[in-house]
Order: C-alpha cells, then sequence, then structure tokens
C-alpha cells in the first residue's frame, strides 16, 4: 500500500490529475479523508517548492495572475530626459532602407544598407536612471567638501551584484508633500520624522526591500518640450534654472540614513534626482556613503501596491560606471489596488 501511495503521491506533485482524483484514487486505498487530505497538502507543497522560476512566473504571467508593469520613461529628443545644463540626448540615423539626402546636398546623408541603424548621443544620467555611489563619492584619499573619499568611491556599477537593484517593492505615497510645496526653486522634503510616522502606518522597512517615493513628478511634467522649447520645460528647466516652479520630494540625509539602518540596499524615485533642487551633494553622500543606490526618473509608480509587487532596476552595463541609463519595471498580483487609488497620504 505504501509503494502505492507514493505513487500517486508523486503523480499529483507531477500534475497528473486534479486534486480531486487523487482524493478519490487515495480514498480507494482506504485512507481516512483526514490523511487524504494531508497528503494532497504535503504533496502540493513539494510540488511548488520543486517548480523553477521559469515556471513559476512564465505560469503566472502567461496565465494573467501576474502582471509587468514598465516604470521606465520613453527616451525622447524633444523631452526633459538630462539636467538642464548638460548636453541633450539626440539620436543620429547612420545607414537605412534607401538613402536620405542631407538638408544640403551629400554631407549628411543617411547611406542605404539592408540594416537601419542608428547612434545616440546621450550620457550616463538621461530619464530612468540609476545612480551608483562613485557619481558623489570621491576614491580614497581625494577629500572634497561634505564628500570624504572612501573604498564606496572606486565601487562603480559594473563591479554591483544585480540582486542590488531589486527586491520587494514599497510604494511610499508622498503626493501631499508635492502638492504642499509652493516654494519656487526649492524641494520638497521627506524627514526622518516623516518616515518614522509612515511606519507607524505601514510597518518598518525590512532589509533589501525597496522603497518607493511617489510623488506623481513625471507622471504631471515629463511632457514634450512646449512648442519644442526646452527652455519652457516644468519638470526640470523651471525649478532648476529659472527657479520659478516648486521643485520635486526629495529625501533629507536624516531620512536615506534611516533607510540604510533598515538595511535597505536600493530605492526608487520618480523625481529627475535623489538630491534636492537647492543643494543635491546632501541626500546623495547619506546614501552613497553606505553602497546603497537608487533609481531616479521613475514613473507610474502608483500604478503599484503599497506592498506586495518586485521591483527590478535593469541598468546598461559600462566598465568604471558611475551612473547607468536603465529600464525599471515590476512584477505585480493582477487585480492588486494600486496606490494611486486612495487620496495623498497626510500624516
Amino acid at each position: 500500500m505504501q509503494e502505492r501511495l507514493d505513487e500517486l503521491v508523486t503523480d499529483y506533485a507531477n500534475g497528473y490529475f486534479t486534486r480531486r482524483g487523487f482524493l478519490a484514487k487515495v480514498g480507494a486505498l482506504d485512507l481516512s479523508a483526514t490523511a487524504a487530505v494531508n497528503l494532497a497538502d504535503q504533496a502540493e507543497a513539494g510540488s511548488e517548492a520543486a517548480r523553477e522560476p521559469g515556471q513559476i512566473i512564465g505560469d503566472a504571467v502567461a496565465g494573467g495572475a501576474w502582471e509587468v508593469v514598465d516604470l521606465s520613461l520613453t527616451t525622447a529628443e524633444n523631452h526633459p530626459t538630462n539636467w538642464p545644463t548638460d548636453p541633450q540626448f539626440h539620436v543620429i540615423p547612420m545607414t537605412w532602407f534607401k538613402r536620405i539626402p542631407g538638408p544640403n546636398g551629400t554631407n549628411g546623408a543617411v547611406e542605404p544598407s539592408d540594416a537601419a541603424v542608428q547612434r545616440y548621443e546621450i550620457n550616463e544620467h538621461t530619464a530612468t536612471q540609476i545612480d551608483f555611489p562613485p557619481h558623489f563619492i570621491p576614491p580614497p584619499g581625494l577629500d572634497i567638501p561634505r564628500a570624504p573619499g572612501s573604498r564606496w568611491g572606486l565601487v562603480t556599477g559594473d563591479k554591483i551584484e544585480l540582486a542590488a537593484f531589486m527586491g520587494p517593492a514599497v510604494v511610499v505615497d508622498v503626493r501631499d508633500l508635492l502638492n504642499s510645496n509652493h516654494t519656487a526653486g526649492v524641494s520638497a522634503h521627506i524627514t526622518r520624522d516623516w518616515l518614522l510616522q509612515w511606519e507607524q502606518r505601514y510597518g518598518r522597512f525590512r532589509a533589501n526591500e525597496v522603497p518607493m517615493w511617489f510623488s506623481g513628478y513625471t507622471d504631471r511634467y515629463y511632457r514634450p518640450f512646449p512648442d519644442n522649447d526646452r527652455f519652457q520645460d516644468r519638470m526640470l528647466w523651471k525649478p532648476i534654472v529659472e527657479k520659478s516652479e516648486p521643485g520635486w520630494v526629495a529625501a533629507d540625509p536624516g531620512a536615506v540614513e534611516l533607510l540604510h539602518e533598515r538595511g535597505v540596499r536600493h530605492a526608487v524615485t520618480d523625481a529627475p534626482s535623489w538630491g534636492a533642487v537647492e543643494d543635491g551633494q546632501p541626500g546623495h553622500v547619506a546614501g552613497l556613503r553606505h553602497g546603497m543606490t537608487w533609481t531616479e526618473g521613475a514613473t507610474n509608480l502608483g500604478s503599484l501596491p503599497v506592498r506586495g509587487a518586485f521591483y527590478i532596476g535593469s541598468p546598461y552595463k559600462v566598465k568604471d560606471q558611475q551612473a547607468a541609463i536603465a529600464r525599471a519595471f515590476a512584477i505585480k498580483a493582477a487585480g492588486a489596488s494600486p496606490a494611486r487609488a486612495s487620496a495623498p497620504l497626510r500624516l
């Protein structure tokens, strides 16, 4: 009898018949209903543990139980993709399927080919991006004001394991902070005390979770330049250069230190920078000096639940890089209540 039971458990774990079918076959062996149910539960637990990630994720996504959510900005020439004082993003066609003449003759022509190829003029801080420690931390022996050199100044992005850029997502609603800020050229600030109050309501941040500042800033302001004029851009030009509009939400050094104390390695913001508009260095240094990293310029964070999704940041890999353009996305349960469905959080 035991040999037959073992065969049935193995077959059920391999999916050869349904739970009802398994219980019927086991019941025919004069096993009690309670014992049969326990065997079914054990077989299911063993089956789930033995499944490979490809099967679990593949089945859940293909079957519609899980959704993949894009959190990346679409990089485009006529959008605020770069710091306003930096060279802007450009696309240069190299070849196409037929010759495209230059504007004044042969110079500047796009030559014909059996493959269409473009090149980009781009820097590592473009649209959705990830900061690594050397972005603000000098190497050992080189100290600058407010940022002494350390070993983290040598830890470039290509040296950091990919697992450091992913983890369980925790969406922190800071929309009210953004909406309440009316001071031009200045950021709204997430303080340590504010985060502690948030933890009292939603629970402490756990090690390797990925906090996400959901303010809706890029959702609101990442738009084509008005009349194709980047000097009219609301997202970057006006708060940074003109100082005519309020800035985005940024974490104070004390808040960043709290994340480090909780064991957070990576965070995400839908602001174009982790640091404050008026002074970006302190907020960056507060985390990068501990080896933390973060994704900047994310979007659509409000489509995720407060907890339950899994975040993945995928940086473009370049040797000795200080930052990287990135594709950011998350996996969430279909139908999970999005953070944006609730009124902006007030603490």
